[in-house]
């Protein structure tokens, strides 16, 4: 099994899905010189040094979280954070103010219920919905951009609003490592993208005033 480093190292590029987890903005971008413990970033709008991102590659079932180490001319330095470290970085959470029209899956054979995320950060979010008392606390996200929902509880209602702590899956070193390969995510054709190479989440001109 040729490990996924030795395969992509060098200048082999690779598109992959970035996520900025305080807004929940997706964008497509070039990774190349993929390492054991990082690797550059090239086309991306990230630019904010020690900013916490989420790099989505298939062949992996897990989202990779990276964190920006070096701001360069056209590219961004990135070293990964694996959960399997014994070593974890805490930092002070932003939460920022957003417009997302996403969709919750209640699960338990219900449909999906439309709601709007109205501010976000690493942990969690929340977001306004009409159908909020037909919930129930263990729910999944499907944010528009991602190729799949991500799990999430609420622990708080009020008038509509609701609290949501997110459950990012994130990849161990020794799944990353032990990936046979990985390729650009088909996240395009998924979220129904029209052809075009980059790609952010839909946003509403409209702000939910917040609680």
């Amino acid at each position: 099994m040729k490990e996924i480093f030795d395969r992509y190292s060098g200048g082999s590029n690779i598109m992959v899905l970035v996520l900025d987890f305080e807004t929940l903005d997706c964008e497509e971008a070039i990774a190349t010189d993929i390492t054991r413990s990082g690797c550059r970033i090239r086309d991306t709008s990230h630019s904010e040094k020690n900013k916490l991102i989420g790099l989505r590659l298939s062949g992996l079932d897990k989202m990779v979280k990276g964190k920006i180490r070096d701001i360069l001319e056209e590219e961004v330095r990135v070293s990964f954070l694996f959960e399997d470290d014994t070593k974890r970085e805490k930092r002070k959470e932003k939460r920022r103010t957003v417009s997302i029209a996403a969709s919750v899956l209640p699960g338990h054979g219900m449909p999906p219920v439309s709601c709007q995320i109205v501010d976000a950060s690493l942990s969690g979010c929340r977001f306004f919905c009409n159908q909020l008392d037909d919930l129930p606390d263990t729910i999944a996200l499907r944010i528009p951009g991602m190729d799949l929902p991500v799990g999430g509880s609420i622990v708080w209602r009020a008038n509509g609003y609701a609290g949501v702590k997110m459950n990012w899956q994130f990849s161990g070193k020794t799944e990353f490592m032990a990936a046979k390969t990985i390729r650009p995510p088909s996240l395009a054709e998924k979220a129904g993208a029209n052809g075009s190479r980059k790609r952010t989440l839909l946003k509403q001109p409209h702000i939910i005033p917040a609680r």
